[in-house]
């Protein structure tokens, strides 16, 4: 079985993009992976005597620590990150290795391998300026694609293998995911591949769903409108790609399709 990690960036109504993306990690991968990136925590943390098992991974968290929020009408208040104690040149550190850990998995089986996937949805279309047709425009093609690449696997595994979604906590937008999973699952292009619709856990219970919101911090840099690559360019060579060497597993949906210079878009047109 292959869970697919995914997160959120973009949500907000001023983003050039939404986007959503993560990491889809073989079951016999998923502890070696979550030990892996646990490691560089440690070996940052541990000689500060931090406890590494108190301190998420998240990417803006590491660049920028968040110093709390109070309770706001609906919204309860935010704790001061733990990250705020940390020196800058240590947080970057962590940051910089975690992605290097990424970059250089290797997976018990070189037949089940770690894959990006992703959909990254330009708020400028004119078919999906709006929060919630992009984001269910990213959700369809991020679970097709899932569903895809399972059934490309499928052709030459042993075992056949199945997919279940992981996502990081949306209390608002969780309902209206699931429901619409599973409506594509009842459909004529069902999710055959997929044994749940989407997940939704905490997560500062999970590394694997922490290095979805790595994923998805590196390419929601690169669509910026000044891209900063600074963390993208190793990530690439983990998208899925298809039998014609398409880079299938992230999509860009631009009205600059055929001249967008991204990886994914231009693997489609070259």
């Amino acid at each position: 079985m292959y869970l697919l990690a995914l997160d959120e960036s973009g949500t907000h109504n001023e983003a050039p993009v939404l986007l959503l993306a993560g990491l889809a990690v073989h079951e016999a991968d998923v502890r070696p992976l979550e030990r892996a990136l646990h490691a560089v925590v440690a070996k940052h943390l541990v000689p500060l005597r931090l406890d590494p098992h108190m301190h998420e991974v998240h990417a803006t968290d590491l660049k920028t620590p968040s110093r709390g929020k109070p309770a706001r009408g609906r919204y309860p208040a935010k704790r001061p990150s733990e990250w705020l104690t940390v020196d800058a040149s240590v947080r970057l550190a962590v940051l910089e290795d975690v992605y290097a850990a990424l970059a250089t998995f290797e997976p018990a089986d070189p037949a089940y391998p770690l894959r990006l996937l992703g959909a990254v949805i330009d708020r400028g279309h004119k078919r999906y300026g709006g929060v919630t047709k992009a984001e269910a425009k990213a959700y369809d093609h991020v679970l097709h694609r899932f569903d895809e690449m399972l059934r490309r696997i499928n052709k030459a595994a042993p075992v056949e293998q199945r997919g279940m979604v992981l996502h990081d906590r949306r209390i608002e937008h969780e309902r209206r995911i699931q429901d619409q999973a599973a409506v594509w699952q009842r459909s004529g292009a069902r999710l055959d591949a997929l044994i749940q619709v989407p997940v939704f856990t905490d997560s500062r219970a999970s590394r694997v769903i922490q290095a979805a919101d790595l994923v998805a911090y590196a390419l929601w840099r690169h669509y910026q409108p000044r891209t900063d690559d600074a963390h993208s360019t190793a990530l690439w060579q983990l998208v899925d790609t298809n039998d014609r060497n398409e880079m299938s597993g992230v999509i860009h949906v631009t009205p600059k399709f055929g001249a967008c210079p991204c990886p994914p878009c231009t693997s489609r047109t070259s």
